[in-house]
């Protein structure tokens, strides 16, 4: 599991289809551990407590981490949802609050849902769960106080900035593992758009990706998450996790780039 301080590691966030398939097991041989989202921006897909399910059963190679988002959702749906996981091998939650967009009309507080699990864990099979935080010292505590058994950070898009943010967290060996998030930055107009997103990137990555060679901007955003890989081993952190591609790229050209 995510919080046993296993060996660095780069973790591999994954879309469910919008209907049930077999694309999961295209997984075998390129990933051993991703992350399952949950209905990203409001789009419908197959359950990532299902999805995570049939991977744990068709592809025992690779360990899924369910994303729980709390947008739309109770803790008693969310502790059904978790106790079926459960019940099919899936024994990793990271809980967030989820977007909002489309608006939504309520969503069950992810600090609260965290207390709920953890209250579960001396009566259910093991499990973990883990929370997201911003590269903050204040926000990281908060969210290790609030029972964060693992964390995941918000994404960085080049290895700049990164260094400084880690060595103000001040990770300790006491401190749960902490995953660094990471976007390829592969086009001056994505660069933009995760930056609205709060990723984390310098001012100028969009000019200096604009002034790339078009051909080579792919070659290029790969160079630079293998640098963030290092950065963070460097910094204490626990591992990485590849964020915003395709499912196609996540089995393709990423898990070649990226070895």
């Amino acid at each position: 599991m995510l919080s046993q301080k296993p060996e660095f590691r780069t973790i591999a966030e994954v879309n469910p289809p919008t209907l049930p398939d077999s694309t999961h097991r295209r997984l075998e041989g390129s990933w051993s551990d991703v992350l399952i989202t949950d209905n990203v921006f409001g789009k419908i897909r197959v359950s990532p407590y299902a999805f995570a399910a049939r991977i744990t059963h068709d592809v025992p190679s690779v360990h899924p981490t369910v994303v729980v988002s709390t947008r739309d959702r109770n803790h008693l749906a969310i502790e059904s949802e978790v106790r079926g996981a459960l019940g099919n091998g899936v024994d990793s939650f990271l809980v967030v609050p989820g977007d909002t967009f489309p608006a939504v009309a309520r969503a069950a507080e992810h600090l609260d849902v965290v207390e709920h699990l953890r209250a579960l864990q001396s009566a259910m099979p093991a499990f973990e769960v883990g929370l997201p935080t911003r590269l903050d010292r204040s926000q990281f505590r908060s969210r290790v106080s609030a029972g964060a058994q693992f964390l995941v950070t918000v994404p960085v898009l080049e290895p700049g900035p990164l260094g400084e943010a880690l060595v103000d967290m001040d990770l300790s060996t006491d401190d749960p593992p902490v995953f660094v998030a990471v976007i390829p930055p592969f086009s001056p107009t994505w660069v933009e758009k995760m930056a609205a997103w709060r990723a984390l990137a310098g001012p100028d990555l969009a000019a200096k990706v604009a002034e790339l060679e078009p051909a080579y901007r792919r070659q290029w955003a790969w160079e630079q998450v293998d640098a963030v890989r290092k950065v963070a081993e460097e910094g204490g952190a626990a591992g990485v996790v590849l964020m915003g591609l395709k499912f196609d790229t996540v089995v393709g050209e990423a898990a070649e780039a990226l070895g």
